[in-house]
């Protein structure tokens, strides 16, 4: 599955074999249909992505991963604003 390949070659790790994946902090989990469940450590259920088609495979990464890292500022952006106002 080159979905698979290119996951890996952006630096997720594979847990369970074409099943769960970690890149640090962010998981995705492929459910049992044609779903790619996405989480953070903030947030256990960011996000559900469709499996993708070959040639949507490498855009598909992109938009996990922008999705991450969008949960994650959020967090931190949040985090900073409790700390001023406190």
């Amino acid at each position: 599955m080159k979905f698979i390949e290119i996951l890996k070659s952006a630096g997720w790790y594979e847990i369970k074999e074409q099943i769960h994946y970690s890149k640090g902090s962010w998981e995705l989990v492929f459910d049992t249909s044609s779903w790619i469940e996405l989480s953070t450590a903030s947030n256990p259920r960011l996000f559900d992505v469709p499996v993708p088609e070959e040639c949507l495979a490498q855009w598909t990464v992109n938009l996990i991963e922008h999705l991450c890292k969008a949960e994650d500022e959020r967090v931190r952006l949040q985090t900073e604003v409790e700390r001023i106002r406190t």
